[in-house]
């Protein structure tokens, strides 16, 4: 991670609050992070659970996991108060990082039901939290140096959907971790110029185009979350040229009336997962865009990389 924000510092992530970090900034954060979670204890054979929106602080506790030895385990921010409950207690994370702002209530109602999370640390001020924000703001950056892994270890628990009866947690290691990122650096079809529109949460698919957008010398613009006319704005403002979707995202931008009020010409790629798009939406999508489409296909044990199929 430092190396790629070291080798690309002027390249800028904007984020939904109006701010902007350029790759050396973020390495800065990340380094803050970092030292600010070990100040509460947290370190290697943790478990740490993330529930926030796409703020800046959710992307970089995430990457100062990898550093500090550390195991997410991801919450998803549309997941209900049962939901987190069950995954507390399955995974036994013994601590929450959360946005207060959207998710203090959940947190509460959850947390009570859940005697195994002894830290409660928050992503701004809260009054039943440790503000992890401030902890980290209060901290000098440091280079980041890479710990001494043998890749075995496992980096983050992802759950399934539950179809089959309860989610279940599957592992991600650092090794799984690098691999995904070495396909989709190689298979990938990235534009001659990237710039990247993220609205996909950072706390979960979002994270997996930020270090090769950044390793092609391109800028991110993350949305707070999805909603087809701030997609519309954010690709005629910034002309972007690359986005992560998935069909049902797809679906909605073409049903969108608005759609004709843009200029969305600079798009040249779209990437997208999660389930298979229907033949008729995506002649539809060919025939508003062009060939702009790439299908991979992956599962949580192989995140994004059993196959691609390319334009």
């Amino acid at each position: 991670m430092s190396a790629v924000c070291g080798r690309y510092p002027g390249n800028v992530v904007y984020f939904p609050d109006g701010s902007a970090q350029t790759g050396a900034e973020v390495a800065a954060e990340i380094s803050r992070y970092d030292q600010a979670l070990a100040s509460f204890g947290i370190g290697e054979g943790d478990k740490v659970a993330l529930l926030s929106g796409n703020l800046p602080a959710s992307l970089h506790v995430t990457n100062a996991t990898m550093f500090n030895r550390s195991c997410l385990v991801s919450l998803h921010a549309m997941g209900s108060v049962a939901d987190h409950a069950f995954i507390a207690e399955d995974s036994g994370f013994d601590t929450i990082v959360f946005d207060p702002r959207r998710f203090a209530g959940t947190v509460e109602q959850f947390g009570a039901a859940a005697p195994g999370i002894r830290r409660f640390l928050s992503l701004g001020p809260c009054d039943f939290a440790d503000d992890l924000m401030a902890a980290a703001q209060a901290r000098i950056p440091r280079p980041l140096i890479a710990p001494e892994l043998t890749g075995k270890e496992i980096f983050r628990l992802a759950y399934s959907g539950g179809t089959t009866g309860k989610p279940k947690a599957i592992a991600s290691t650092h090794e799984a971790i690098a691999a995904m990122f070495a396909i989709v650096l190689a298979e990938w079809e990235y534009p001659g110029e990237v710039r990247q529109l993220l609205c996909a949460p950072l706390s979960h698919s979002g994270t997996v185009v930020f270090l090769p957008s950044l390793l092609r010398g391109g800028s991110i613009h993350v949305l707070e979350r999805f909603d087809p006319l701030e997609v519309f704005k954010a690709i005629e403002k910034y002309r972007i040229t690359c986005m992560l979707l998935v069909p049902t995202m797809i679906y909605a931008l073409l049903d969108d009336p608005r759609i004709d009020d843009f200029d969305l010409s600079s798009l040249e790629t779209i990437f997208y997962g999660a389930s298979s798009m229907s033949v008729t939406r995506l002649k539809e999508g060919i025939a508003r865009w062009g060939s702009v489409f790439f299908q991979f296909y992956g599962q949580a044990e192989a995140p994004m990389t059993v196959i691609v199929l390319q334009g």
